[in-house]
């Protein structure tokens, strides 16, 4: 039987029965149901594009980056 969805404490207690009736270890009930409380993450592609667009404006070419090197 699927799990419920919601953040009560009287529907991940469910979820964690349920779990446990299925033949899930204990402690790992009690993960999937804290995380079925959470609910879904954003799509993970989503963010790789936000981050490759940060990386592209910050990074610049070796050519046009200011050298460091202090000259003896």
């Amino acid at each position: 039987m699927p799990l419920k969805e919601g953040k009560s404490d009287k529907i991940i207690k469910a979820n964690i029965a349920e779990s446990i009736k299925s033949g899930k270890p204990r402690n790992q009930a009690i993960a999937i149901a804290l995380a079925k409380a959470r609910g879904k993450k954003k799509d993970g592609l989503q963010k790789s594009k936000t981050r490759s667009k940060l990386q592209k404006r910050v990074q610049t070419p070796k050519s046009k980056r200011r050298k460091t090197r202090k000259k003896r």
